[in-house]
């Protein structure tokens, strides 16, 4: 019994200290487990590894544990990973940080040859990271890219619009409902459960996680495809509403049938679970001492970290939001309005501005700024919408440098369920440097305020919905960006 307690007490010891360093990244990847279907699973994830390990402590209580000192240096990237993800508001680095570290830890305490025991435990721990939704836009593409030559094949009228679909009888949109997110994200995590359990070869384990990976996609193209087929067959009277709902549900009951059924011809017959407890070896005292050690360097890092923290959160300076935006004295023609179809929504900036810019009669330019005060709010977060997803569907992007400046901005193509097109051209502005992706922008912005550095913020947009006429919007916007760019970087005040 005391040496079961001296393998144990450095885990539990080092299990708290990475639930107090790591609790924003714990709470917040459980606040996306609630609120969102595609996640539900990730609540089973660290119990199932857990009874996984239990399964195996017959095998783990005779090998002696042997710390392994290398995993510092990995553990000690999670932390500096958490650190950016924590003062940038990095969602995803938070959470990966945080479900890396902890096999990390466990792995570092037992030592190489008892983490081989409980290898895919170690890695199931994974599976609680919330990540995957960002495949959504790719999957709804593909899922259209399959549905479509199906329906043309089997004699189905078929016009395709983005994401629109129009068939005689009706309009149906492959939304983000409809990527089957949900379902493949489950099959993934099923289908490397099952392989772990039925499968005694890495290859064969392999193959059928890639088969649950390649049946959902598939089958989710299928999925569609049927469902506005028995629409077209039935005049819109079946498949319908919240039917193609409750059918897709029950074809995926299906589909996760037929991976079983694969599973099951193939499976190795031979695999059993050896569960009965066989003596404890013993650990020198050598060894004990070291378990102690590599506990209290940890817990010194996770301290060290914490202090970091607070650090550069007492460092923030705060600059009340007063009269960030200067776009009505800079532009002549200037119209202070929101517009009617171009609804973009920035809701933590601490201060907007929308309004038309009227070039000649017949083109008039929307604008649009979301200016965010040092350390307030978020330029780049989700909750950020550049255009109203219920009323247009992107069909295209591509980037465009602004000579002016030597950098870049981007260029978005949308179109409405009822035909109309619209151009958007935006950037994001950071003291003085301009950027096109999301993700420079983050980690410019992160490290400017690890660094000490603040500044105010700004997302930057132009829009023009197309006319009837025969030009080319995106070319009379970067027309007008190239025109007034002597302007564009005084748009927002710095610090």
């Amino acid at each position: 019994m005391t040496n079961r307690i001296i393998k144990i007490l450095p885990i539990a010891i080092l299990s708290i200290a990475w639930l107090c360093t790591y609790s924003k990244g714990i709470f917040t990847a459980i606040n996306i487990w609630t609120i969102s279907e595609i996640f539900n699973h990730c609540y089973l994830v660290i119990p199932g590894a857990l009874f996984l390990i239990y399964q195996k402590r017959s095998q783990l209580n005779q090998q002696v544990f042997t710390v392994n000192y290398w995993l510092i240096i990995p553990l000690t990237g999670t932390l500096i990973l958490y650190t950016f993800g924590y003062v940038g508001d990095i969602r995803l680095f938070m959470h990966i940080a945080t479900f890396v570290s902890l096999p990390l830890l466990i792995w570092m305490v037992i030592g190489n040859a008892a983490a081989t025991i409980i290898a895919f435990p170690l890695y199931f721990m994974l599976f609680a990271i919330p990540i995957g939704d960002q495949l959504i836009p790719f999957l709804q593409e593909l899922t259209t890219d399959l549905a479509v030559p199906l329906l043309e094949m089997t004699g189905v009228p078929i016009y395709r619009n983005g994401l629109y679909l129009d068939i005689p009888e009706g309009r149906f949109l492959v939304a983000e409902a409809c990527s089957g997110i949900s379902f493949l994200i489950a099959s993934i995590v099923f289908g490397n459960v099952y392989a772990y359990i039925s499968f005694r070869q890495l290859p064969k384990q392999l193959l059928f996680v890639a088969i649950s990976i390649i049946v959902p996609i598939i089958a989710n193209g299928l999925r569609v495809y049927g469902i506005i087929l028995t629409a077209h067959l039935t005049d819109m009277e079946y498949a319908a509403g919240a039917d193609h709902l409750i059918y897709g549900g029950v074809f995926y009951g299906i589909i996760l049938f037929l991976l079983i059924g694969i599973g099951e011809r193939f499976r190795d017959k031979d695999i059993s679970l050896n569960l009965s407890v066989q003596a404890m070896t013993s650990n020198s005292s050598s060894d004990i001492s070291k378990y102690w050690f590599v506990a209290g360097v940890v817990v010194i890092l996770f301290v060290m970290q914490l202090s970091w923290l607070r650090m550069i959160e007492s460092n923030s300076n705060l600059i009340q939001p007063s009269n960030l935006i200067k776009a009505q004295l800079l532009f002549s023609h200037y119209q202070k309005k929101k517009s009617v179809e171009w609804q973009p929504s920035f809701p933590q900036a601490s201060e907007t501005q929308q309004g038309a810019i009227s070039l000649n009669k017949d083109v008039t330019i929307d604008f649009f700024v979301a200016a965010y005060a040092s350390g307030s709010g978020e330029l780049i977060s989700s909750i950020n919408k550049l255009y109203n997803a219920k009323h247009w569907t992107l069909t295209n992007t591509r980037a465009f440098d602004i000579n002016h400046f030597n950098q870049q901005a981007q260029l978005t193509f949308l179109v409405s369920p009822s035909g109309e097109r619209r151009v958007i051209v935006h950037w994001y502005q950071i003291s003085d440097k301009f950027f096109v992706s999301k993700i420079k922008a983050k980690l410019f912005q992160t490290v400017n305020l690890l660094m000490g550095k603040t500044s105010n913020n700004a997302l930057v947009a132009f829009s023009l919905q197309v006319p009837n006429y025969a030009i080319k919007p995106e070319e009379e916007l970067i027309k007008f960006i190239e025109e007034n760019a002597d302007k564009l970087d005084k748009i927002v005040q710095s610090k």
